[in-house]
């Protein structure tokens, strides 16, 4: 009998001893898991910068073919202002941004600062006027999830684009007469999926009344 018992007691430690390193292997397993994910959809910033001055060039150069490859299936979204309209601003997919060339679709892209009226341009004139309106590759200041409140409109991109990640383009007043209102910034919104920056929204910004 006592060597019954003895037997049954060895038996019980032996499969605690079992589960506690299932357990171990397990938590050990999940934490690899975690660490594995955060390393696949983790982007340099000097990638983002890279990514973002590609972007501009092919807005520069009219390059839309190249640039509709970093648009992903949920479209980019384009601001004509700091402040960030989820419920109204363009989205544009990546067909339509290879189009934009020949595209004579007129859209309403917001409203003017100011005189509050529609902002109606086709693609391609938006861009000129409200992506690449300056030379932001040669002579802008790149910083990467930064930027400083710049006049009165208020910059919402943190809330409005929770975990993603921006290049911000700063050009500084260049004219004495005007007293530094001539600043201009455009941001680049990047979502990183399975470790590529998808662009995800453009935002222009400049001084408003």
């Amino acid at each position: 009998m006592k060597n019954i018992f003895l037997l049954l007691f060895i038996v019980s430690v032996l499969a605690v001893a079992c589960n506690n390193k299932s357990k171990n292997n397990s938590d050990q397993e999940q934490k690899t898991d975690s660490t594995t994910v955060s390393l696949k959809d983790s982007v340099s910033d000097e990638q983002l910068v890279q990514d973002a001055k590609m972007i501009l060039q092919h807005f520069k150069n009219k390059e839309y073919n190249q640039l509709a490859e970093y648009v992903g299936p949920q479209g980019v979204r384009f601001s004509p202002y700091a402040f960030i309209d989820t419920s109204k601003d363009n989205v544009l997919s990546a067909q339509q941004i290879r189009n934009a060339a020949t595209s004579k679709e007129v859209l309403q892209w917001g409203e003017f600062d100011g005189s509050g009226e529609p902002i109606k341009m086709t693609i391609e004139k938006y861009f000129a006027d409200f992506v690449y309106d300056t030379d932001f590759l040669k002579k802008g200041e790149v910083t990467v999830n930064e930027f400083t409140q710049r006049g009165n409109t208020t910059n919402n991109i943190k809330e409005a684009y929770p975990g993603c990640a921006y290049v911000d383009f700063l050009i500084n007043g260049e004219k004495p007469e005007y007293d530094g209102i001539d600043w201009k910034a455009i941001r680049i919104v990047f979502r990183i999926v399975e470790g590529k920056a998808v662009m995800v929204a453009v935002v222009h910004d400049e001084w408003t009344i």
